[in-house]
């Protein structure tokens, strides 16, 4: 029996990448038959077991702790001496900013040094564009060459995460690859990504500047078919993976397919209206966001503004090349399944 080990497994792509164990992805054959000679075993707080428990039962086993607590994660990890990991626990908008460092790093080292001592396989590490900031113009997509440069605490947290991932693996301690998720959206997301629909359908959606700058992006079910070929792949073993759509898309664009959509799909008619917003406040945001972070504090809604207008976007050529990635769902795709399941699930209500 081989073991699959997933933390952050409460999380919205912690439960994506269970159900992708459990039931597969229509789209792409490679994630059939997953579960065959297999054990998926969680590690979540003891208060998220049953909102896990709802969804999946005793199709999968549960282990209760703390990653930031290192005799919490040596208790969990005591019982495998094999199996992979999915490390996909971390925090973005903390209450402090110690929690940043605390989680992203910290954690992470206390599960993989376990996971060490224990003998596991391999370890898969979920990432960001945070570590490299923001692009430097529209020609220049982040790749596998690019160099650090993060984006506040919360970049220079997962910078921290990855340059220890990378150290472990040259020194063959346990096989790493490490895997930079773009902006994900999908099924179990969190209110914070559905107020966003709810701000576009209302016609109070903030548009910085032109809204042209590019952002890359994700359904869950494309970032959890990348995460499974980082699992099958022995070639994935030691690098790290870039995982978006095919191609990035304006702001303006997002937000006008959503709208679309909407419409289209569910006969939900939007508010064809944004706040539009001069591109200097995204800067005094970055200002100010900068400000607050280095007395500790933290602001979601400042850190959000001071992104809007900026491009965030990658190449996906060395996954493609490597791995055989190949999303097949794109931006219009992905919003109707997404928007499908919320319907389905009573969240569709503007």
């Amino acid at each position: 029996m081989k073991n699959v080990l997933i933390t952050g497994a409460s999380g919205w792509l912690g439960i994506n990448l269970i159900n992708t164990f459990l039931k597969g992805i229509d789209l792409y054959p490679e994630t059939k038959n997953l579960m065959e000679n297999k054990s998926i075993n969680v590690f979540i707080p003891k208060a998220e077991h049953q909102k896990l428990f709802n969804l999946f039962g005793d199709k999968i086993r549960y282990y209760y702790g703390d990653i930031t607590k290192k005799e919490d994660c040596k208790n969990f990890l005591s019982n495998f001496d094999s199996g992979t990991i999915f490390h996909l626990a971390g925090i973005i908008h903390p209450k402090k900013i110690s929690d940043l460092y605390k989680v992203n790093f910290q954690g992470t080292k206390n599960i993989c040094d376990n996971a060490i001592e224990r003998g596991l396989e391999k370890i898969i590490v979920l990432s960001s564009n945070s570590p490299f900031g923001i692009n430097k113009d529209k020609n220049t997509p982040f790749n596998h060459n690019s160099e650090y440069d993060p984006y506040l605490n919360y970049g220079k947290s997962k910078m921290l995460m990855e340059e220890y991932i990378k150290e472990v693996d040259r020194k063959k301690l346990i096989h790493t690859v490490l895997v930079r998720a773009m902006w994900f959206y999908g099924p179990y997301q969190p209110d914070r990504q559905n107020l966003f629909f709810k701000m576009i359908n209302t016609g109070k959606v903030p548009v910085v500047g032109k809204g042209n700058n590019l952002r890359s992006m994700s359904n869950t079910e494309n970032l959890s078919y990348g995460l499974i070929l980082a699992y099958l792949k022995e070639q994935a073993n030691g690098k790290a993976y870039w995982i978006a759509d095919k191609r990035p898309y304006t702001q303006l664009e997002i937000i006008n397919t959503i709208r679309k959509i909407l419409l289209e799909e569910f006969s939900i008619k939007s508010k064809n209206r944004n706040i539009l917003l001069p591109s200097f406040l995204s800067n005094l945001a970055y200002f100010t966001d900068n400000i607050i972070q280095k007395i500790g504090l933290y602001n979601s809604k400042v850190h959000v503004l001071s992104e809007l207008n900026k491009n965030i976007f990658c190449s996906i050529d060395q996954t493609e090349k490597d791995l055989g990635y190949d999303p097949k769902i794109d931006l219009e795709l992905g919003l109707k399944r997404n928007f499908k399941w919320m319907k389905e699930n009573n969240k569709l209500e503007f």
